[in-house]
């Protein structure tokens, strides 16, 4: 929504947290302001005071060429952009006038600096000699077989959701599309035969579908052997020492059942959970860090 007054622009959207989204700041005079409604409380700022107060968002990779920065934790100087419809409830509890809903904030224990050197340790990583850096070639190849992969409505789904429970089975969508549940292993595989320089046709990745040879569950518990359809372990296949992290986050966010989420959710959640070019690879002494936003912002 863009509400003008007095010659100044206000824009205002929603996000799940708190959210800076370039395409909807940049085009802003310095002294327009932009409102940011999430479930932590509604944030109001002038451009120019979110230049002053996130000079670290404003530099960073995510904002710059990705467009969009968010903080998974609510940085405490942010606390002062809390619009009128938040009302500030001791210690850290907010509780929102209209929908007399309260809602916990958690307070930031970590700080501005301590995710500098995040990042610094995050650039390290990035640039070291270790890297399991993939060729941009194979990139290329595997982002293409993963759209075309996609769109074609015989090609069954695989996506990371209740994995402990359902993992290696096979459900149909009400679209009419197969969706097959893997824990991490079927995105372990891809990224190591990506590292390995190795890419596949369609027909080749549907043959061995149809073959169980793909991967899906880290090993074959009694569970997968009793209920699953794709029942091939890592096995051989396993990164030994290595962690691999995903990039963009793969999770739904949705306590839905398979069969009622959208297909279009399901198609972009596989499209980051498959894509090579999403993922990055760290050594299992410091795997954690693939979990820190300021470490992964390092990874893009």
């Amino acid at each position: 929504m863009v509400i003008n007054f007095n010659n100044m622009k206000s824009v205002e959207y929603q996000f799940s947290r708190l959210c800076f989204k370039a395409d909807v700041i940049e085009p802003l005079s310095d002294d327009d302001s932009f409102c940011i409604h999430t479930p932590d409380g509604s944030f109001k700022m002038t451009k120019r005071e979110f230049y002053d107060v996130f000079p670290n968002v404003v530099k960073s990779k995510s904002y710059q060429e990705g467009r969009i920065y968010h903080y998974s934790v609510l940085p405490q100087k942010a606390l002062k952009f809390l619009t009128d419809d938040t009302f500030y409830q001791k210690p850290i509890n907010y509780e929102k006038s209209i929908t007399h809903k309260r809602i916990n904030i958690q307070k930031d224990l970590v700080g501005e600096e301590i995710r500098e050197k995040i990042k610094e340790i995050g650039k390290l990583w990035r640039n070291s000699q270790n890297n399991l850096l993939v060729n941009k070639e194979i990139l290329s190849n595997w982002n293409s077989l993963i759209e075309e992969w996609i769109e074609n409505e015989d090609m069954p789904l695989i996506i990371r959701k209740d994995a402990n429970k359902y993992k290696g089975q096979s459900f149909l969508h009400p679209s009419g599309r197969e969706i097959i549940v893997s824990d991490n292993s079927f995105a372990i595989w891809v990224f190591g035969q990506a590292i390995k320089e190795k890419t596949y046709t369609l027909l080749q990745i549907k043959k061995m579908l149809a073959a169980n040879e793909i991967p899906m569950v880290f090993m074959q518990t009694k569970n997968v052997m009793q209920y699953g359809k794709y029942t091939k372990p890592l096995g051989a296949y396993s990164m030994l020492g290595w962690k691999i992290c995903h990039i963009t986050p793969v999770g739904f966010n949705s306590n839905k059942s398979i069969e009622e989420l959208k297909i279009e959710d399901i198609k972009n959640h596989f499209k980051k959970y498959a894509s090579p070019s999403n993922m990055f690879a760290l050594p299992k002494e410091i795997g954690d860090l693939g979990e820190i936003d300021a470490f992964i912002e390092e990874q893009k």
